[in-house]
Parts: structure tokens; sequence; C-alpha cells
């Protein structure tokens, strides 16, 4: 098993040294330490001498002229892959960080690369400094945050913890002398290639000495370095809506986006028989329909293949629709209820289902659906393939056509049908295999998300265009634009944070099936035409909402227009 280094650099700390390598010595079980001496004069070296010859657990090395602190690092950095060190810890030596604070370090290595003692997070911990001194650093801290949009709240603290992949991928060679320019070119390159940070909290112990060890001139530089690492404008003005509302869950965001959810294996030589099927239904207030989308899963003809299980997650519900799915569920014992007792938004419902979904196939259905007798027969028919994935219904709106809004809904599901007829996409019922350990917490397109998680890792998605489902678009052109705008934010934030952008994305892909599809009378190409500038309309404010606003409405308002299907 590796031992873990501390890199020490010290630059005349004779006075101070000597109890933090104590503190570390307390340690020495675990760790080993090497410092790096700037040229003392004051009698460091004689100390790191005696250290050195009474622990074999500490040495030092003197460093060339000229190279400051990032130089000290290089050569901790080099000390460190040479002896076979994993992870590596650096701290200054003279008493500002606590060798206490080393446990946690250590602890927390053993789940991210990279962790940070912070001096800003959850308040400010820092004893001994004047107040302008603390100001300025922290105004400082922020302006990095702003530029290179990271959820760190201490860029420049020099108390970390590597983990040992880290330092061999960078180019030591290339890290700056100066020391908050090398703290934040090591933060970048480490986000940069998608590594886990962590910050935790410390108490800084100003040296009272009053002297600071980085000049105004190195201050000035590094204001001016990180532009080279800014993000783009808008992400810029987006990380400022954040800060400005929820910055815990930037945090939560940017973690899933370093740590996304790893698909489980299957037996992959086994697809071609009977298969388990689970369905989750999301529910919220559906008393008007939930009867009957529950009859409509209880009389499927599946053949050889098994509905084992019907999870209704209910998801602040204040109508009569739990009520209704007890009722079912004493006289169905594939029907189960989750109550959550306040929305939280589908995704997290979503995960609630995940987490008991037994079959090998799950499905996700929205309450406000019906499915046809052979709808998951059909919908699940793709999966003989190993290769597959997901594979999404053909959706049938039940609108009725005459009214713009019933045109628009109509148009927009067949263009979503000829669209998946060659690009496979899933929407409003979904089938995948049952390996998906939990979906992104805050996406408000949660088949999207799913359907990127699939196609990160190689899988093929599919369409069963004979697996009907009834659905029901918005009645009114507010709900419309607001259904629209939506999705249109939340795809926005699904590329953003997942990489993934769904086919229909780029408007030139939808042009051609317009053509396609298109009836040429005079009212279905007026109607087709204030379709596509109401489509552009709601893309533009979804623009507005996911980089102005910060509404990615992972929690959205409900359209009640579209939560009756009267016809059967």
């Amino acid at each position: 098993m590796m031992k873990a280094l501390v890199i020490v650099p010290v630059l005349n700390e004779a006075h101070r040294l000597g109890a933090v390598l104590d503190g570390l010595l307390e340690h020495k079980e675990v760790l080993d330490v090497v410092a790096i001496d700037g040229h003392s004069t004051d009698g460091t070296v004689a100390l790191l001498e005696k250290y050195a010859a009474q622990h074999p657990e500490i040495n030092w090395i003197s460093q060339a002229d000229g190279e400051g602190y990032g130089g000290a690092l290089k050569s901790g950095f080099r000390y460190a892959l040479q002896h076979d060190y994993d992870p590596i810890i650096t701290m200054d030596g003279d008493g500002s960080h606590g060798p206490e604070y080393i446990r946690d370090f250590l602890e927390k290595s053993r789940v991210y690369d990279l962790v940070i003692g912070s001096r800003y997070i959850d308040g400010v911990r820092v004893e001994g400094w004047r107040f302008r001194k603390l100001l300025v650093s922290k105004l400082a801290s922020m302006y990095v945050s702003y530029l290179l949009v990271k959820p760190i709240w201490d860029f420049t603290s020099g108390f970390r913890c590597y983990r040992r992949k880290i330092i061999e991928n960078i180019d030591i060679d290339g890290l700056h002398a100066t020391a908050y320019i090398v703290q934040i070119q090591l933060l970048h390159f480490t986000y940069h290639h998608r590594q886990r940070v962590k910050e935790i909290p410390f108490i800084y112990r100003d040296t009272l000495d009053n002297v600071s060890k980085v000049s105004a001139q190195s201050k000035w530089a590094t204001f001016f370095y990180v532009l080279r690492y800014r993000a783009p404008l808008l992400e810029i003005l987006r990380h400022l809506v954040y800060l400005k509302k929820e910055y815990e869950r930037f945090v939560e965001e940017y973690d899933e986006l370093i740590n996304p959810p790893v698909l489980r294996s299957f037996d992959k030589e086994n697809t071609g028989g009977a298969l388990r099927l689970s369905v989750g239904v999301m529910a919220y207030n559906e008393e008007k329909i939930i009867r009957r989308c529950l009859e409509g899963l209880q009389n499927q003809q599946l053949g050889a293949h098994k509905l084992e299980q019907i999870v209704v997650v209910s998801s602040g519900s204040t109508d009569a629709t739990n009520a209704i799915v007890e009722e079912m569920a004493r006289e169905d014992s594939r029907i189960e209820l989750i109550v959550q007792p306040r929305r939280m938004g589908k995704a997290s419902a979503i995960n609630e289902y995940l987490a008991v979904a037994r079959g090998d196939i799950a499905m996700i259905e929205s309450a406000d659906t019906i499915t046809y007798p052979d709808t998951l027969r059909h919908l699940v028919a793709p999966f003989r393939d190993a290769h597959v994935g997901m594979c999404g219904v053909h959706p049938m709106p039940v609108n009725e056509k005459k009214s713009f809004v019933g045109y628009a809904v109509h148009k927009l599901w067949e263009l979503h049908h000829y669209m998946a007829l060659d690009n496979p996409k899933c929407g409003e019922m979904v089938a995948f295999r049952n390996i998906v350990p939990r979906i992104p917490k805050y996406t408000a397109v949660d088949e999207a998300a799913i359907e990127g998680m699939f196609v990160r890792d190689g899988y093929k998605l599919a369409y069963a265009p004979e697996a009907l489902l009834q659905n029901k678009g918005p009645e009114n052109l507010r709900d419309f634009v607001k259904q629209r705008r939506r999705i249109a934010s939340g795809h926005r934030h699904l590329a953003a944070s997942m990489g993934h952008a769904v086919y229909t994305q780029k408007p030139g892909n939808i042009l051609k099936y317009i053509r396609r599809s298109q009836q040429w009378t005079p009212k279905a190409m007026l109607y087709t035409f204030l379709l596509m500038a109401l489509e552009a309309y709601a893309r533009f404010m979804g623009f507005i909402d996911f980089y102005l606003r910060d509404k990615n409405p992972f929690i959205w308002d409900i359209s009640q227009s579209t939560k009756n299907i009267n016809n059967s």
C-alpha cells in the first residue's frame, strides 16, 4: 500500500516549522514528509537537517534559485512520483495549515481526486487577518470563481491533497512559479480532465508577521493570468445567476458532470427470451386519469413476457390520486405506491422508482397517458438485440385538430414519429434496460437524460412505431408555450451538464421533415408557419431562462389542460 507524501515549501520558517513537523510526525504511520527549502537564511536548514537525521519519515530538498513557490511544488511532485507516493498533500510550513486536518484529507481522498482545504466554505474560517486583508482575499476568490465557472470557494488555498494520477498527467515543467497562479493552473487542469474535486473547511491561522510572501506584482499577474482560463461569456453570466440563487445546487450539478451515473452491466448472452418488466408511473394530482392509466397497464397482452411491477410515485399530490392507487393496489399486488410528501421534480420521482425496480426492463410512463393492450409487447421487442439500450413509444395525441394549438400538438408528434423512424428518439413513455442506478437530479428532460446515458456508453436507441400511447398535449396557447419553453431550457441544460444534444436541438434537422410531411393547404401552411415562429420564440426564451434566469425548471408548473383524456 502506497504512503501519502506531504510537500512543505519553506522559506525562513525556523521558529514555526518545528511545530508543523511535530504535528505531521503524529501521522508518520501513513505518510512521509519532504520539505522544499527556498534558500532560507534563518536556521531553517539546520532545523531540517536535525529532523531528517532523527526521523526517517522526513526528507528535505534545497530548491534552485529563482523558482519560487511553483518551483517548490515542481520539486515536491517529482520527488513524489520518483518514490511512488499516493496521495500527495501540499501545505505551508508556517503553521497556517494545521496538521490536525491531515486525517480529513486522507479520508476524502479515497473518493475525490483533489481535496482542497477551504477558508471560505461554510462561512469564513480565518484567524488573525485584518478586515481589509480578508475582504481582498474573498473578492479575489469570487473574481476567479466568476471567470472560471468552477464550484470552488477558495481557489488559491495551498492546503491540498492530490491523487497521484493528477500529478502523473500534468506537465510539471509547465507549472508557473507564482504561488496563486500555480494553484489556479492545477485546479483548472483537474477540472479539465474531469477529475473529482472536494472542498473541506479548515481554520486558517495567520502567522501574524504582517508580511506577505506574495508580492503585489505577483497578485496583479494572477489577476490577468486568470483570463487565460475564463469560461465562455454566457457560462459566466449563468454562473452569476447561480451564485445569486443556489450555489449548493451549482456544486451538486458540477459533481454530476464530473461523476455521472455509471450504467450497470447485464448478461448480453440471454436477451432473446421472456423478460420481466417494471413500469414506473410518475403522478402529480392525477385523480381524473390515474385509474385508466393503471387499468391500461393491467390489461397488457404480453405473450411470454411478464409485467412484474407497477410502481406509482406520487410526488406531492393533494387530490385523490393516492387513495385511488391504494384502492387498486389492494386488488393487484403488482401495484405499489411511493408517496413523496412534496414535489421534488420528476427526476427525483424517477430515482425513487429506479431504486426499487426489479424487472429486466424498466419503463417510465407519465400518469396522464394511456397504453393500448399491445403497447408494452411492441415496446420491448427491440431488446432482442443486446446492443439496444433504450426504446421509445409512438405517442398519439387526442387533441382536436381544428384549433391552432391542437394542430401544433399533432404536428409536433407527427414530426417526432417521422424523425424517430430515421433517428430513434424517446419521449412520453420509454423502456430501457434496468441498468440505470439514477438519473441527474436537476434535469427537466428526463427521457433525454436517460437517452444520453445510453448513447454515452455505446448502446443503440430504438423506436417502436407500433407501440402506441394515448397522450394529450396542451389545449391553450399559454400552456403550449410554457411546455415548449421548458423543454428548450431543459435541452440546453442537458447539453451543458451531460454533453448530450438531442436530434431536434438543431432546427435544420427538423425542417427537412417538415417539408416531407407538410400538407400544402392554405390553413396547414399558415398554421405550420405560426408553429415555427412560436417554436423559435420558445427556444429563444428557453435560452434566456437557462443562461440569464436560472430557470432549468426541474420542478415545473403543470399544464392543467393536459390532465384529462376524454376519449378511449
